[in-house]
Parts: C-alpha cells; structure tokens; sequence
C-alpha cells in the first residue's frame, strides 16, 4: 500500500494505492495521525487504485473520520470501484461523508 498526499489550497488529497489489509492497517493508522497534523479544511480520498479493503481498514478511516469532524474539518471519497461503493453503501458510509465514483 502507498500513501501520497498533495495540498492545494485548504484541501488535502490523499492517494492510497494498493489493497487496504489487516497488515497495513497499522501504517494507515499512522499516516492518519501525520495527516490529522496538517493544517486543511477537507481531505479527500482518491481510491481509484484500492482494489479492496478489509474491516479493519475501514475501522482505522471511520476513527480519521471522527477525528476530522470533532476539529470542524470535512472528508470525502472519490474514485471508488463499484465493489467496494457497494460495501461502503452496505454499511452506510455514505450517510457519513460524500463518495463519488
């Protein structure tokens, strides 16, 4: 798995390349915490190239997520394969943050 991140302006766009496993969990994990140091007010996510990702996975974006909105920040997914928009929508992420395919 890679994490590349790219500023523009008060919008952070963050890249993850790569299956999202219960291995790299842990290093998702920290790369969230090096993001929450940033100064931005929305972060989006292109997972254009996660062909999929695991529970824990999705554990460790859901925790970003909460930490992101207690600091008044917002999040969004875009680029996302229809298998995991289905998985997403299954257990209603979309009713937390925008995802666009």
């Amino acid at each position: 798995m890679e994490f590349k991140l790219a500023q523009e302006n008060d919008t952070i766009q963050v890249s993850i390349i790569g299956a999202v496993d219960n291995e790299n969990a842990d290093e998702l994990k920290l790369q969230f915490t090096e993001l929450l140091e940033k100064d931005f007010t929305e972060a989006v996510f292109d997972l254009t190239y996660v062909p999929f990702i695991t529970s824990s996975g999705i554990g460790k974006l859901l925790i970003f997520y909460k930490n992101i909105v207690a600091k008044g920040k917002k999040m969004r997914i875009k680029g996302i394969n229809d298998n995991l928009l289905e998985l997403f929508k299954s257990i209603k992420l979309d009713q937390l943050f925008p995802i666009e395919q």
